[in-house]
């Protein structure tokens, strides 16, 4: 072989060398809670029975998911869409449920949603600017949370319409979004879902900075409906979070857990007209802040709240840089975390109103 056809068959192994190794990027650049422009999708799914039945059960309804990607065909894909949640559920206030889509992971090959199997969705509440705009600000709840550590819930924001499958009525249309599922949120850290019965973790066993940080988020947004480590009455660990651990972790032995909250409507930076302030805490309104972190955190907490003031501006942005809020709950929300960061900026208030407060 002369030098010439050498050289080229080398270079033309190394270009194959170099395409493989740019393959997962490529892949990864697919991944849907990717940073992006809301997806638009239709469901079309038999509504009035489901929206009928989702005060008492959460059975599975057939449906369609149709998504429409920028340069791409649309893709119908078959899926179950069930009701899902408690208080939007069934508390009598929101006209339409939180839905669940489960769906095939043969028909999703090569679509935007491929891997996924099940994807919480948060929907419309009610009709109505007012209402659509909370559903915004909870969606802008957990991209703050993103901002301060990789342990949190990713979302997507979809702009959904929604079709009752009989053809009859309006379609209608209403901002969402799709919450990454946990075990994908734990591995994407290196960890595994915990699963454990209430209180059987004991605060010790957390992760001390992990659990400030993820405090002082729900002190941030103003949220009070959550413990990391006890669920209702009856129910299992956690209400309104959950715990992962390393890969080989057992709930009656894990050490360096991370709680990592979600369902953020409670909260003050929301302050949802159905809000209320839990049983037994000694506020009034849902938006006085109350820390509730652990005092195992206490040593964690300086470091943790110098992480917060440093992210300010990153955490202005994301409420700043949303084009679906309009500028009153935009003004709002801003001034709400200007709060938040009043009381940082005061040594005094962080010893008074946080590190004082915990339990």
């Amino acid at each position: 072989m002369d030098g010439l056809r050498w050289l080229r068959r080398v270079t033309a192994a190394c270009v194959g060398m170099a395409a493989l190794a740019m393959a997962p990027v490529a892949s990864a650049k697919a991944d849907l809670f990717d940073d992006g422009p809301p997806l638009e999708i239709t469901l079309t799914a038999p509504f009035p029975a489901l929206v009928k039945s989702a005060l008492t059960s959460t059975s599975p309804h057939s449906a369609t998911l149709t998504v429409s990607e920028p340069g791409g065909p649309a893709q119908t894909l078959p899926i179950q869409l069930s009701p899902r949640g408690m208080t939007r559920r069934t508390g009598g206030y929101c006209k339409f449920p939180p839905l669940l889509l489960k769906f095939d992971k043969a028909s999703v090959h090569g679509t935007v949603f491929h891997g996924q199997h099940k994807l919480k969705l948060v929907t419309y509440c009610r009709p109505g600017a007012d209402y659509e705009q909370r559903i915004v600000l909870e969606y802008l709840a957990y991209r703050l949370f993103n901002v301060i550590t990789p342990m949190s819930y990713r979302v997507r924001a979809v702009e959904v319409t929604y079709r009752n499958a009989d053809g009859k009525g309006e379609a209608l249309r209403r901002f969402g979004f799709v919450i990454e599922d946990i075990d994908d949120m734990a591995g994407r850290n290196d960890r595994n879902r915990l699963e454990a019965a209430s209180k059987q973790v004991k605060p010790v066993r957390m992760d001390g900075k992990a659990a400030a940080r993820a405090a002082l988020f729900e002190y941030m947004i103003g949220n009070l409906d959550w413990d990391f480590l006890a669920g209702a009455p009856g129910a299992p660990c956690c209400h309104n979070s959950r715990l992962i651990a390393a890969r080989d972790a057992k709930p009656e032995s894990a050490e360096a857990v991370v709680p990592v909250p979600y369902d953020f409507d409670y909260s003050g930076l929301i302050n949802a007209p159905y809000a209320e302030v839990p049983e037994g805490l000694p506020v009034q309104k849902v938006t006085d802040r109350l820390y509730r972190g652990y005092c195992v955190s206490k040593a964690d907490l300086p470091a943790v709240v110098e992480e917060y003031r440093a992210h300010r501006a990153e955490l202005a942005a994301v409420i700043a840089g949303e084009p679906h809020l309009n500028p009153e709950f935009r003004d709002r929300a801003s001034a709400y975390l200007d709060g938040f960061f009043k009381i940082l900026d005061d040594p005094g208030r962080v010893q008074k109103d946080i590190v004082g407060h915990c339990r």
